[in-house]
C-alpha cells in the first residue's frame, strides 16, 4: 500500500463569510465594486476592440475604393484616347480600319491592357486585339476575375452620299483607293452607335490590396496586443489590490481574535469560579435531600444548567482563541475510525448507522491531529445529530491529483438558500439548543490549516460537507517505511513540505 502525501500550503483559502459584522460588509462592498469595475473594464475594452477593428475595415474599404476610382479614370482616359483617334479622321474608308486595329494592338502591348475591342451596339465586334474577353456584364465598369472591364460608347456619323472626298491630289493613287474603298468598305462607313471596350490587368490593383490588407491587419493585431497588455495590467492590479484587501482583512480578524481571546480569558477567570460555587453548593443540596424531593430534582437541575453553562463556556474559549497548528503527519483513517467509535452510542440512541467508505490507498498529510481531530469531530456529531433516524451517516476519503478530500454526507433536513451565505458564521444555528459555533470552529481550524471547506446541498434531502486538502506536485522520492499497526503501509514517494515549526521535513 502507498500513502498519497499532502504538503501543508504557506496560503489559507478562506470559504465565504468573515466573521466579522464589519469585515463582513466591508469585504461584500469590495467584492461587488471588484466586479462591477471587471465587468466595465471588460466591456470597455472590448468596445475599444470593435471600434478600431471597425475603424480600419473602414480604413481599409476606403483604400480599395480609392485604387479602384484611380484604375477605373485610367481607363475612362484610354477608353477616351481611343474614341478621339477614331472621331479625328475624316475618311473612314478601308485603310482606317488597319490604322484603328494597330492602335488596339499598340494598346494591348503596353501590358496594363488585356484585352481591347470595338463593337457595334448588338455587343458584336467589329475589331479586336490581345486575350479573348469574357462575357460583357451590363452597366459601363466591371470588376471581373480576368481584370476590371470598360465600356464606353459613342456616336459616329455616316459618310455622305458621293462618299469620302477625294483630297486635291491628281495622281493614279486616288482612283486605286476609290477601287479599294467600294471592294472593302469599312465597318464605319455607315456610322451609327460603338462601344469603345478595354479589359484593364488588375494584378497591380491586388498586390496594392493585399499590401494595405497586410498593414491594416499588423494595426489590428498591434491594437489588440495593446488591449491584451492593458487587460493583464489590469488583472494584475486587480489581482494585487485583492491580495492586499484580503491581507488587510486577515490582519483584521486575527487582531479580533486575539482581543476576543483576551475577553474569554477574561470572562473565563471571572465566571468560572462563581459557577463552581454554585454547583458545589447545588450538589451539596442535592446530596443532603431525599433523592426524590422537590429540593433535590430543583438542584440537580442547577448543576445540570451549570455543566451546560460550564460546557458551552468551554467551547467559546476554544473558538476564541488563536489557532497556530502544531505540524505532524496525519493519517486520518484511524483518527475517522475512532471517532466513529465514539459517536456509536448517540448512532444507536437515533437509530443511524455510520459508514466509513476507506480509500484505495492509506493518505498522509500535514495537520494539527488535535485541530484536525476538533473539526472532524463536528462535521460528525452535526452529520449524526441532523439526520433522519433511519438513514446512515457517509464518510469517505478520496484523492486525485492535486487535492485530497475528506466528506461527511447526512440526510437530514439540509439547509435552507436564505441560510447559506450564514452557514460558517459564529452563533448561527438551525438547532435551537445549538451553540452556533461548530461550523465556524470547523472553519477556522480549516483556515489556520489553509484548506478549504466546502457545503452542497443534496436534491433529496441533506448536506454534504468536504475538507479540501491541496495536494504536494513536488517531484517523487523515496521515504522509510510507516510502522505496522492501525492503517500501517508504505509511505507514497513524494517530498514532504517542511511544515511551520517543525524541525525539517522528514516527517515525525
Amino acid at each position: 500500500m502507498k500513502d498519497a502525501l499532502v504538503s501543508p500550503p504557506t496560503t489559507v483559502v478562506s470559504p465565504s463569510p468573515p466573521f466579522e459584522t464589519h469585515s463582513q460588509g466591508h469585504g461584500g462592498r469590495f467584492k461587488v465594486l471588484r466586479e462591477a469595475g471587471g465587468i466595465l473594464a471588460i466591456g470597455f475594452l472590448l468596445a475599444v476592440a470593435l471600434l478600431f477593428v471597425a475603424w480600419q475595415w473602414h480604413e481599409w474599404q476606403t483604400d480599395r475604393m480609392g485604387a479602384e476610382e484611380i484604375v477605373r479614370g485610367q481607363a475612362e482616359a484610354l477608353a477616351r484616347a481611343v474614341i478621339g483617334a477614331i472621331r479625328s479622321h475624316r475618311r473612314l474608308g478601308a485603310f482606317f480600319d488597319q490604322q484603328i486595329q494597330v492602335a488596339l494592338n499598340e494598346l494591348v502591348d503596353s501590358h496594363d491592357v488585356l484585352a481591347a475591342g470595338i463593337a457595334d451596339k448588338n455587343h458584336r465586334f467589329l475589331l479586336r486585339a490581345g486575350a479573348n474577353l469574357p462575357e460583357i456584364p451590363p452597366g459601363d465598369w466591371a470588376k471581373l476575375p480576368e481584370g476590371f472591364l470598360i465600356q464606353k460608347a459613342f456616336e459616329l456619323p455616316p459618310l455622305p452620299p458621293e462618299g469620302p472626298g477625294r483630297g486635291r491630289g491628281f495622281g493614279w493613287g486616288r482612283w486605286f483607293r476609290d477601287a479599294m474603298e467600294q471592294e472593302n468598305p469599312s465597318h464605319f462607313a455607315n456610322g451609327g452607335n460603338f462601344l469603345v471596350i478595354l479589359l484593364l490587368d488588375r494584378s497591380g490593383y491586388d498586390a496594392q490590396m493585399r499590401r494595405a490588407a497586410i498593414s491594416r491587419l499588423v494595426a489590428v493585431a498591434t491594437g489588440l496586443g495593446c488591449l491584451a497588455l492593458l487587460a493583464l495590467v489590469w488583472g494584475l492590479a486587480t489581482r494585487a489590490l485583492t491580495a492586499e484587501h484580503e491581507r488587510r482583512l486577515a490582519e483584521l480578524r486575527a487582531k479580533h481574535y486575539e482581543e476576543l481571546g483576551q475577553a474569554a480569558a477574561g470572562l473565563a477567570h471571572e465566571t468560572r469560579h462563581p459557577l463552581g460555587l454554585i454547583r458545589g453548593w447545588a450538589q451539596k443540596i442535592a446530596q443532603s435531600a431525599e433523592p426524590q424531593s422537590p429540593v433535590a430534582r430543583e438542584a440537580r437541575l442547577v448543576m445540570e444548567e451549570c455543566d451546560r453553562l460550564a460546557a458551552r463556556l468551554t467551547q467559546f474559549l476554544t473558538f476564541a482563541k488563536p489557532y497556530r497548528p502544531r505540524w505532524e503527519l496525519v493519517h486520518p483513517e484511524p483518527i475517522i475510525q475512532e471517532l466513529l467509535t465514539l459517536l456509536e452510542p448517540d448512532c444507536e440512541a437515533r437509530a443511524v448507522r455510520c459508514h466509513f467508505e476507506r480509500p484505495d490507498r492509506p493518505i498522509a498529510f500535514w495537520a494539527d491531529p488535535e485541530l484536525f481531530r476538533q473539526a472532524l469531530f463536528n462535521l460528525l456529531h452535526n452529520a449524526v445529530k441532523f439526520t433522519q433516524p433511519g438513514t446512515s451517516v457517509e464518510v469517505s476519503t478520496r484523492v486525485s491529483s492535486n487535492c485530497c478530500t475528506i466528506e461527511v454526507r447526512d440526510h437530514g433536513p439540509g439547509v435552507k438558500p436564505e441560510q447559506l451565505p450564514r452557514l460558517f458564521t459564529p452563533y448561527f444555528s438551525t438547532d435551537p439548543q445549538g451553540s452556533g459555533l461548530g461550523l465556524a470552529l470547523v472553519r477556522k481550524v480549516v483556515e489556520a490549516h489553509g484548506w478549504d471547506i466546502q457545503f452542497e446541498p443534496l436534491r433529496e434531502g441533506g448536506s454534504v460537507f468536504r475538507i479540501v486538502i491541496p495536494m504536494n506536485n513536488r517531484k517523487p522520492a523515496p521515504t522509510p517505511e510507516r510502522p505496522t499497526g492501525s492503517g500501517a503501509g508504505t509511505l507514497a514517494p513524494g517530498y514532504l513540505e517542511p511544515a511551520p515549526d517543525a524541525p525539517g521535513g522528514d516527517g515525525p
